[in-house]
């Protein structure tokens, strides 16, 4: 009794172990050079209040400045992102929303454009049954 008792333990707590980790988003956050200069702030500066939270990366440069959020909860969107309250600089708290250009769901924007591709394959798949020409015109 005492091995099957210790054996369905161990199966219990390994079974644990292997269980599914919860779904992760992505998110790319815009900013706008021009307002991060007049704030007197940077991408590496605001990564820092989030990456205590988060798993980040700063991109900044000749292109637009921007961070990278990797965030462990698959229930958050946008708005709430926006909502998080960062430090701007050294005088300064806002929240995320007021100093970011845009926020991007990179895995909801996957899923569309994954949408976009199958549907015109479709399409192109149709139109090579029944013989007409295919017109690629990307549709709304």
């Amino acid at each position: 009794m005492k091995r099957i008792f210790l054996s369905v333990f161990f199966i219990s707590i390994v079974s644990l172990g292997f269980a599914k980790d919860p779904g992760e988003k992505t998110f790319l956050i815009l900013f706008d050079k021009a307002e991060l200069k007049a704030n007197k702030t940077s991408t590496t500066y605001i990564e820092l209040s989030l990456s205590n939270v988060f798993k980040t990366k700063s991109y900044a440069g000749n292109s637009d400045a921007a961070i990278i959020v990797k965030v462990p909860y698959d229930n958050i969107n946008e708005c709430q992102l926006a909502d998080f309250f960062i430090r701007v600089n050294a005088n300064k708290v806002s929240s995320l929303g007021e100093l970011a250009f845009q926020i991007i769901d990179m895995d909801e924007s996957k899923n569309k454009y994954q949408y976009l591709v199958a549907s015109l394959e479709d399409k192109i798949q149709k139109n090579k049954k029944s013989g007409k020409a295919v017109k690629v015109v990307p549709s709304p």
